[in-house]
Protein backbone atom coordinates (compact mmCIF):
# COMPACT_ATOMS: atom_id res chain seq x y z
CA UNK A 1 0.00 0.00 0.00
CA UNK A 2 1.52 3.33 -1.09
CA UNK A 3 1.99 6.27 1.22
CA UNK A 4 -0.31 8.31 -0.99
CA UNK A 5 -3.23 6.20 0.31
CA UNK A 6 -2.72 7.29 3.92
CA UNK A 7 -4.56 10.62 3.54
CA UNK A 8 -7.64 8.69 2.33
CA UNK A 9 -7.37 6.28 5.26
CA UNK A 10 -7.04 9.17 7.67
CA UNK A 11 -10.11 10.84 6.20
CA UNK A 12 -12.12 7.63 6.47
CA UNK A 13 -11.15 7.14 10.09
CA UNK A 14 -12.05 10.73 10.93
CA UNK A 15 -15.38 10.32 9.17
CA UNK A 16 -16.27 7.17 11.11
CA UNK A 17 -15.15 8.75 14.37
CA UNK A 18 -17.29 11.78 13.71
CA UNK A 19 -20.32 9.61 13.02
CA UNK A 20 -19.74 7.67 16.22
CA UNK A 21 -19.56 10.88 18.24
CA UNK A 22 -22.70 12.25 16.61
CA UNK A 23 -24.47 8.94 17.05
CA UNK A 24 -23.54 8.85 20.71
CA UNK A 25 -24.92 12.34 21.18
CA UNK A 26 -28.14 12.08 19.21
CA UNK A 27 -28.73 8.47 18.14
CA UNK A 28 -29.75 7.36 21.60
CA UNK A 29 -33.03 9.29 21.54
CA UNK A 30 -33.02 11.97 24.20
CA UNK A 31 -36.64 11.35 25.14
CA UNK A 32 -35.98 7.78 26.26
CA UNK A 33 -32.51 7.68 27.76
CA UNK A 34 -32.59 6.73 31.46
CA UNK A 35 -31.44 10.19 32.53
CA UNK A 36 -34.00 11.99 30.40
CA UNK A 37 -36.75 9.58 31.40
CA UNK A 38 -36.04 10.27 35.04
CA UNK A 39 -35.86 14.05 34.72
CA UNK A 40 -38.18 14.97 31.85
CA UNK A 41 -41.24 15.07 34.12
CA UNK A 42 -42.20 14.68 37.72
CA UNK A 43 -44.58 11.88 36.77
CA UNK A 44 -41.66 9.48 36.27
CA UNK A 45 -40.67 8.32 39.71
CA UNK A 46 -37.32 6.64 39.16
CA UNK A 47 -34.99 4.62 36.95
CA UNK A 48 -34.25 1.13 38.20
CA UNK A 49 -31.80 -1.48 37.01
CA UNK A 50 -33.50 -4.23 39.04
CA UNK A 51 -36.64 -6.02 37.85
CA UNK A 52 -38.87 -4.77 40.70
CA UNK A 53 -40.96 -1.77 39.65
CA UNK A 54 -43.89 -1.88 42.03
CA UNK A 55 -47.41 -3.13 41.51
CA UNK A 56 -49.12 -1.90 38.33
CA UNK A 57 -52.32 0.08 38.42
CA UNK A 58 -53.89 -2.19 35.80
CA UNK A 59 -54.53 -5.68 37.16
CA UNK A 60 -54.80 -8.87 35.15
CA UNK A 61 -58.30 -9.01 33.55
CA UNK A 62 -58.47 -12.70 34.43
CA UNK A 63 -58.51 -11.78 38.11
CA UNK A 64 -61.74 -11.08 39.97
CA UNK A 65 -60.45 -7.72 41.21
CA UNK A 66 -59.84 -6.31 37.73
CA UNK A 67 -61.63 -2.99 37.29
CA UNK A 68 -63.13 -2.48 33.86
CA UNK A 69 -61.97 0.48 31.79
CA UNK A 70 -63.17 2.45 28.77
CA UNK A 71 -62.45 0.61 25.50
CA UNK A 72 -62.61 -2.81 27.16
CA UNK A 73 -64.61 -5.30 25.08
CA UNK A 74 -67.11 -7.52 26.91
CA UNK A 75 -69.02 -10.66 25.92
CA UNK A 76 -72.42 -10.75 27.64
CA UNK A 77 -74.51 -13.92 27.97
CA UNK A 78 -78.02 -14.11 29.41
CA UNK A 79 -79.91 -17.33 30.10
CA UNK A 80 -82.59 -18.19 29.10
CA UNK A 81 -82.83 -15.29 26.59
CA UNK A 82 -79.99 -16.10 24.20
CA UNK A 83 -81.06 -13.27 21.86
CA UNK A 84 -79.65 -10.93 24.47
CA UNK A 85 -76.14 -12.35 24.03
CA UNK A 86 -73.73 -9.88 22.43
CA UNK A 87 -70.31 -8.23 22.43
CA UNK A 88 -70.17 -4.63 23.61
CA UNK A 89 -67.44 -2.07 24.14
CA UNK A 90 -67.26 0.24 27.12
CA UNK A 91 -67.52 3.78 25.77
CA UNK A 92 -65.49 6.83 26.72
CA UNK A 93 -67.95 7.70 29.48
CA UNK A 94 -67.49 4.26 31.02
CA UNK A 95 -70.88 2.81 30.03
CA UNK A 96 -72.27 -0.02 27.93
CA UNK A 97 -75.57 0.17 26.04
CA UNK A 98 -77.85 -2.86 26.15
CA UNK A 99 -81.33 -3.50 24.73
CA UNK A 100 -84.31 -3.22 27.08
CA UNK A 101 -82.28 -1.93 30.04
CA UNK A 102 -80.39 0.93 28.38
CA UNK A 103 -77.09 2.35 29.65
CA UNK A 104 -75.22 0.41 32.32
CA UNK A 105 -72.18 1.89 34.12
CA UNK A 106 -69.20 -0.46 33.74
CA UNK A 107 -65.87 1.38 34.06
CA UNK A 108 -64.43 1.14 37.54
CA UNK A 109 -66.55 -1.90 38.34
CA UNK A 110 -65.62 -5.56 38.47
CA UNK A 111 -67.13 -8.11 36.10
CA UNK A 112 -69.21 -9.53 38.96
CA UNK A 113 -70.68 -6.11 39.74
CA UNK A 114 -71.70 -5.58 36.11
CA UNK A 115 -73.27 -9.04 36.01
CA UNK A 116 -75.28 -8.25 39.15
CA UNK A 117 -76.46 -4.90 37.76
CA UNK A 118 -77.62 -6.40 34.46
CA UNK A 119 -79.40 -9.24 36.28
CA UNK A 120 -81.08 -6.78 38.66
CA UNK A 121 -82.45 -4.64 35.84
CA UNK A 122 -83.68 -7.62 33.82
CA UNK A 123 -85.34 -9.15 36.86
CA UNK A 124 -87.10 -5.90 37.72
CA UNK A 125 -89.09 -5.82 34.46
CA UNK A 126 -88.48 -8.72 32.11
CA UNK A 127 -87.15 -12.02 33.53
CA UNK A 128 -87.88 -13.93 36.69
CA UNK A 129 -84.45 -15.41 37.41
CA UNK A 130 -81.95 -14.31 34.75
CA UNK A 131 -78.48 -15.82 34.78
CA UNK A 132 -75.92 -13.34 33.51
CA UNK A 133 -72.29 -13.97 32.60
CA UNK A 134 -69.89 -11.21 31.57
CA UNK A 135 -66.48 -12.11 30.12
CA UNK A 136 -63.64 -9.75 29.27
CA UNK A 137 -62.98 -10.32 25.57
CA UNK A 138 -60.31 -7.64 25.11
CA UNK A 139 -59.02 -5.18 27.68
CA UNK A 140 -56.62 -2.34 28.14
CA UNK A 141 -55.16 -4.62 30.81
CA UNK A 142 -54.24 -7.09 28.06
CA UNK A 143 -52.20 -4.64 26.00
CA UNK A 144 -48.54 -3.65 26.09
CA UNK A 145 -47.03 -0.99 23.84
CA UNK A 146 -43.56 -1.64 22.39
CA UNK A 147 -41.72 1.27 20.77
CA UNK A 148 -38.30 2.10 19.42
CA UNK A 149 -35.68 -0.12 17.81
CA UNK A 150 -37.73 -3.28 17.24
CA UNK A 151 -38.72 -4.76 13.90
CA UNK A 152 -42.47 -4.42 14.42
CA UNK A 153 -43.32 -1.79 17.05
CA UNK A 154 -46.90 -1.52 18.19
CA UNK A 155 -49.37 -3.01 20.65
CA UNK A 156 -48.97 -6.64 21.69
CA UNK A 157 -51.48 -8.77 23.57
CA UNK A 158 -50.86 -10.04 27.08
CA UNK A 159 -51.84 -13.67 27.41
CA UNK A 160 -50.99 -15.52 30.59
CA UNK A 161 -47.71 -14.76 32.34
CA UNK A 162 -45.97 -12.18 30.15
CA UNK A 163 -42.29 -11.34 30.54
CA UNK A 164 -40.05 -8.75 28.89
CA UNK A 165 -38.42 -11.18 26.45
CA UNK A 166 -41.78 -12.71 25.50
CA UNK A 167 -43.20 -9.27 24.77
CA UNK A 168 -40.18 -8.36 22.63
CA UNK A 169 -40.46 -11.66 20.77
CA UNK A 170 -43.92 -10.62 19.56
CA UNK A 171 -42.30 -7.68 17.75
CA UNK A 172 -39.95 -10.08 15.88
CA UNK A 173 -36.92 -8.90 17.84
CA UNK A 174 -34.48 -6.02 17.80
CA UNK A 175 -33.30 -4.01 14.82
CA UNK A 176 -29.60 -4.00 13.96
CA UNK A 177 -29.14 -0.62 15.67
CA UNK A 178 -30.91 -1.51 18.93
CA UNK A 179 -29.25 -0.95 22.27
CA UNK A 180 -30.13 -4.34 23.77
CA UNK A 181 -28.56 -3.39 27.06
CA UNK A 182 -30.83 -0.40 27.52
CA UNK A 183 -34.45 -1.55 27.36
CA UNK A 184 -36.80 0.73 29.30
CA UNK A 185 -40.12 -0.30 30.83
CA UNK A 186 -42.58 2.42 31.85
CA UNK A 187 -45.34 1.52 34.30
CA UNK A 188 -48.19 3.30 36.06
CA UNK A 189 -48.33 2.45 39.76
CA UNK A 190 -50.26 3.89 42.72
CA UNK A 191 -47.04 5.77 43.60
CA UNK A 192 -46.84 7.38 40.13
CA UNK A 193 -45.27 6.57 36.80
CA UNK A 194 -42.05 4.58 37.11
CA UNK A 195 -39.39 3.50 34.64
CA UNK A 196 -36.84 0.71 34.89
CA UNK A 197 -33.87 -0.17 32.69
CA UNK A 198 -33.12 -3.79 31.75
CA UNK A 199 -30.33 -5.57 29.87
CA UNK A 200 -31.84 -8.04 27.39
CA UNK A 201 -28.43 -9.65 26.79
CA UNK A 202 -28.02 -10.38 30.50
CA UNK A 203 -31.54 -11.81 30.65
CA UNK A 204 -30.86 -14.16 27.73
CA UNK A 205 -27.55 -15.20 29.30
CA UNK A 206 -29.34 -16.09 32.52
CA UNK A 207 -27.40 -13.58 34.64
CA UNK A 208 -30.49 -11.39 35.14
CA UNK A 209 -34.13 -12.26 35.73
CA UNK A 210 -36.71 -11.87 32.97
CA UNK A 211 -39.07 -9.32 34.59
CA UNK A 212 -42.86 -9.70 34.45
CA UNK A 213 -44.74 -7.38 32.12
CA UNK A 214 -48.29 -6.23 32.81
CA UNK A 215 -51.05 -4.72 30.76
CA UNK A 216 -50.62 -0.97 30.46
CA UNK A 217 -46.81 -1.16 30.43
CA UNK A 218 -44.82 0.59 27.71
CA UNK A 219 -41.53 -0.91 26.52
CA UNK A 220 -39.04 1.38 24.76
CA UNK A 221 -35.94 0.01 23.04
CA UNK A 222 -33.41 2.76 22.47
CA UNK A 223 -30.92 2.88 19.61
CA UNK A 224 -27.20 2.43 20.08
CA UNK A 225 -25.33 5.53 18.92
CA UNK A 226 -22.32 3.51 17.74
CA UNK A 227 -24.42 0.98 15.82
CA UNK A 228 -26.42 3.76 14.20
CA UNK A 229 -23.23 5.58 13.18
CA UNK A 230 -21.80 2.46 11.52
CA UNK A 231 -25.09 1.81 9.72
CA UNK A 232 -25.10 5.38 8.40
CA UNK A 233 -21.46 5.04 7.34
CA UNK A 234 -22.17 1.86 5.36
CA UNK A 235 -25.07 3.56 3.62
CA UNK A 236 -23.10 6.72 2.80
CA UNK A 237 -19.85 5.06 1.67
CA UNK A 238 -20.34 2.24 -0.87
CA UNK A 239 -18.24 -0.86 -0.33
CA UNK A 240 -16.14 -0.22 -3.45
CA UNK A 241 -15.38 3.32 -2.26
CA UNK A 242 -14.31 2.05 1.15
CA UNK A 243 -12.08 -0.57 -0.49
CA UNK A 244 -10.37 2.01 -2.70
CA UNK A 245 -9.71 4.26 0.31
CA UNK A 246 -7.58 1.58 1.90
CA UNK A 247 -5.43 0.58 -1.09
Amino acid sequence: MGTEAWPNIFKAVLFVSGLAILGGCSGGGADFTPTAAATSGAAVARVDTAPAMGNPVVANPARADYRLQPEDMLDIYVYPVTDFNRSVQIDGAGNIALPLIGTVPAAGRSVRQVEAEIARRLKAKYLQNPEVAVLVKDAVGMRVTVEGAVKKPGVVAVRGDMTLLRALAQTEGFTETADQGGVLVFRNTPQGRTVARFDANAIRAGTAADPPIYGGDTIVVDESGTKTAWKQFREIVPAIGLFKAFI
